[in-house]
């Protein structure tokens, strides 16, 4: 089985807060999240969740998926011969 994560380019979306002179707590009340869940996804001590990207992508159209976020599959690993 695959797994399948998707990760915040933390980078991006702080350079973007600062070009824009959004708070953490600005954008996440837009957003519709807690400050604190912002803090931590930006601090990448989570990843985002639905609610989180959905918020990002419908809140602020000027930013991409691509753009913003990272999306990581660890493909399986092929059969092992003995």
């Amino acid at each position: 089985m695959t797994k399948q994560a998707v990760f915040l380019d933390s980078c991006v979306l702080r350079n973007y807060l600062k070009e824009n002179h959004i708070t953490e707590a600005e954008f996440a009340k837009k957003i519709g999240v807690a400050h604190s869940t912002v803090n931590r996804v930006l601090n990448g001590k989570r990843n985002p969740g639905g609610k989180f990207i959905s918020g990002v992508l419908t809140e602020y159209r000027d930013l991409s998926f691509n753009e913003v976020f990272i999306f990581e599959t660890d493909l399986p690993k092929g059969n092992k011969s003995a």
